[in-house]
């Protein structure tokens, strides 16, 4: 049988913008599902926006720009949230659905950083596709000059923000730089277990072992 294809209305006038944000969306879907950069062809994602498959070269030049640009977008959603989060001092802010309900401490770089680390757990508890996107899809191997505007710099930037922010003469505390590295990699460790196993994530527990983890990291 033939497939079926589903014609979008051709866009008007100034509307490219939104036909590019489709083309982004449809492409975040079939990431999410597939897992593997190499399985999303432009074809698909022409048919799963409407279009034909050349339209999708009026935004982007291929398949790897395409892709770059999907995963910036949810680098870029979890450090906006992050920072949030930082200024606003809101660990798992009670305007966050699911979200345990905790008093907000007063502002300071320490409960700025904790407030950080809750976000992180409730980000990826809420956006399992788009964390899945940032990492869990099988990318193509690229040139290793590429690597220093990954956007994975982008949240490690904010880590080392916070850190750096932290008093200088506290014993025991990391600093940022190589630190931020580690203290992310141990939270991020936290979250993915949790979110690998086969039954519902404990929130108020993922959110202890968060706490633990500063505690641990940052003395004090």
């Amino acid at each position: 049988m033939a497939e079926t294809f589903k014609r979008r209305a051709p866009s008007q006038w100034g509307e490219g913008g939104a036909l590019k944000e489709e083309i982004l969306a449809a492409a975040a879907r079939l990431l999410a599902e597939s897992g593997r950069e190499e399985a999303l062809s432009l074809r698909a994602v022409a048919r799963e926006v409407g279009i034909a498959a050349p339209s999708i070269y009026l935004h982007f030049k291929d398949r790897s720009e395409l892709v770059a640009t999907v995963t910036r977008r949810a680098y870029e959603k979890l450090v906006a949230e992050l920072r949030e989060a930082r200024d606003g001092c809101t660990p798992h802010s009670t305007h966050r659905p699911h979200a345990p309900h905790t008093p907000c401490a007063p502002h300071t770089p320490r409960t700025a950083l904790r407030a950080m680390a809750h976000r992180y757990c409730t980000f990826a508890l809420e956006n399992p596709r788009r964390f899945r996107l940032m990492f869990g899809v099988e990318r193509i191997v690229g040139p290793r000059e590429d690597s220093p505007r990954h956007p994975v710099r982008l949240v490690l930037g904010a880590w080392e923000e916070a850190l750096a922010a932290l008093p200088g003469d506290r014993s025991g505390q990391v600093g940022a730089g190589q630190d931020a590295l580690l203290l992310w990699s141990a939270l991020h460790g936290i979250v993915t277990i949790a979110m690998a196993l086969p039954y519902e994530v404990d929130r108020r527990g993922l959110i202890q072992r968060a706490d633990d983890l500063l505690d641990r990291i940052v003395a004090g």
